[in-house]
């Protein structure tokens, strides 16, 4: 068997390089190019933009969904009152600012808060419905 010029074999090589790198054709994605268009460009806070989405049910008398914890910054609540009762949101330390307005049983609603790092009481202001236990802390880092 013949062996291969020193010319011939970096050929080959550079052949099987280059077409390595080149991912498949001129139409494929770039992925290092997505990845940092992908990224945030400054904070959450800043932006207003979304750091936590979170799914928030409520029913005869509590709240399911609700994390211990949250990243500070802008989170939305995907809020469902899945009980047959009116029920809202509030939250205490905001000047007790109603962040779901009264919703009947059945309908959804979702918002966005912007918190700051600290402890957080969100509650049902609707009757009685935060002394029977519709009343959740949270706290945000």
């Amino acid at each position: 068997m013949a062996r291969p010029t020193p010319l011939a074999a970096l050929t080959l090589a550079l052949g099987l390089a280059l077409a390595a790198c080149s991912g498949g054709g001129a139409d494929a994605p770039d992925d290092t190019a997505t990845e940092e268009q992908a990224a945030p460009s400054g904070s959450a806070e800043e932006d207003g933009e979304v750091v936590a989405t979170i799914a928030v049910t409520a029913v005869e008398m509590s709240y399911a969904g609700f994390p211990q914890v949250l990243p500070a910054g802008t989170t939305r609540i995907d809020f469902d009152n899945a009980g047959q009762t009116e029920h809202d949101l509030v939250v205490e330390e905001l000047g007790d600012e109603q962040i779901v307005p009264v919703i009947e049983g059945g309908a959804s609603q979702s918002v966005t808060v912007t918190l700051q790092p600290g402890t957080y009481t969100f509650y049902c202001s609707v009757g009685d419905h935060r002394a029977m236990g519709m009343e959740v802390t949270v706290t945000v880092e």
